[in-house]
């Protein structure tokens, strides 16, 4: 065996390994990194009973979560990464909020980022999503929205798509009743998604979205994000995609939005708006 055929060989299994990686622990691993735990956390105080009681009447909410993003399975208690039914049911949650990410810069930095990389095309690759959403970031949030829905109609009935405000009071009737069940909202995070066009507003709609994200880690074609290059206002486009979310009573969320994007759409919206999550201006000061 000449060596040219033993190098050849031998970066064909090198190959196949890195193949096999890629497509079996790269995203658990990726999802680890990203989603860690911190060592302080197992030294925590211990909760009170009165503050147990006290948990345990309140409604709570949490407005923000990217577990669709990840190759698990939402019914199933997992030992990392975002929350799962089993924890939020532990945890009494009584409403999660889902997010749909559907582009993200490879490194994103606290500011001037562009829309010229892709850090979750490796991960759409990896994770088997469908041909389609290799190319198209709506066809991503479609498919994230599908697999939400896929789950609540395996989860005997413990796991609700909320959808109109007749669902919220289902929910918290049925939560007051004493039955064990989460309701959940769908979220977009970031406009890109539209891909620049208007009708993919009701797109989104028709899949579940109630709430969109104008923007994420850099400006897109409704406005600027506090994190992008240009951190502008809100474009004659976003005008008319506020002006159709209105129409169908969709809720704007401000996350990343630049100050100028913020003071534009609570001039332009005629319905209440959401920040989803945040930071303090006192503390990191961005534009």
């Amino acid at each position: 065996m000449t060596a040219v055929v033993v190098i050849v060989l031998a970066g064909a299994v090198v190959a196949l390994l890195l193949a096999g990686y890629f497509f079996t622990r790269f995203p658990r691993d990726v999802a680890a990194l990203l989603n860690r735990v911190s060592a302080g956390a197992q030294h925590l105080p211990a909760v009170s009973e009165k503050a147990r009681e006290l948990h345990a009447r309140l409604l709570v909410a949490d407005l923000h979560c990217d577990a669709l993003l990840w190759e698990r399975d939402f019914l199933e208690r997992g030992s990392y990464g975002h929350v799962d039914l089993p924890r939020l049911l532990e945890g009494n949650v009584a409403l999660q909020v889902l997010s749909a990410a559907t582009k993200m810069p490879l490194l994103p930095l606290p500011t001037r980022n562009t829309d010229r990389t892709d850090s979750m095309t490796p991960l759409v690759i990896a994770q088997r999503w469908p041909r389609e959403t290799r190319r198209s970031l709506s066809a991503r949030a479609l498919f994230q929205a599908a697999r939400l829905r896929d789950a609540a109609s395996r989860s005997n009935g413990k796991l609700l798509v909320i959808e109109s405000a007749a669902d919220l009071a289902s929910l918290r009737a049925r939560r007051e009743s004493g039955q064990a069940v989460v309701g959940t909202v769908l979220l977009l995070e970031g406009l890109h998604a539209l891909e620049g066009l208007l009708e993919t507003v009701d797109v989104l709609f028709e899949a579940g979205f109630r709430i969109l994200g104008l923007v994420h880690f850099f400006d897109n074609a409704v406005g600027g994000s506090t994190h992008g290059v240009r951190k502008g206002g809100l474009t004659p486009f976003g005008r008319r995609v506020i002006e159709r979310m209105n129409e169908l009573g969709m809720v704007a969320d401000l996350a990343h939005a630049s100050a100028r994007l913020i003071e534009d759409v609570l001039a332009a919206t005629s319905r209440p708006v959401v920040v989803s999550h945040t930071g303090v201006k006192g503390h990191c000061n961005t534009e």
